[in-house]
């Protein structure tokens, strides 16, 4: 299930509680800012004593003149 957690949608384990979901999408977004890109969606998926979180960049669309 998908939830908005400081406005980026995150897909979380359902074995993972709330608070600790939310520490570890601040630490994510504190990371992706750092860095200066955008993230775009989390998600964590448990495995035992382990966490993996999947980050997703926002797609970056430009336009150039076609002269």
């Amino acid at each position: 299930m998908c939830t908005i957690i400081h406005g980026i949608p995150v897909v979380a384990d359902p074995t993972l509680s709330q608070k600790k979901t939310n520490i570890i999408v601040s630490e994510v977004i504190k990371s992706w800012i750092w860095e200066g890109r955008q993230l775009g969606k989390i998600e964590l998926i448990c495995d035992g004593k382990w966490v993996h979180v999947c980050s997703y960049e926002k797609p970056s669309i430009q336009f150039f003149p076609n002269k």
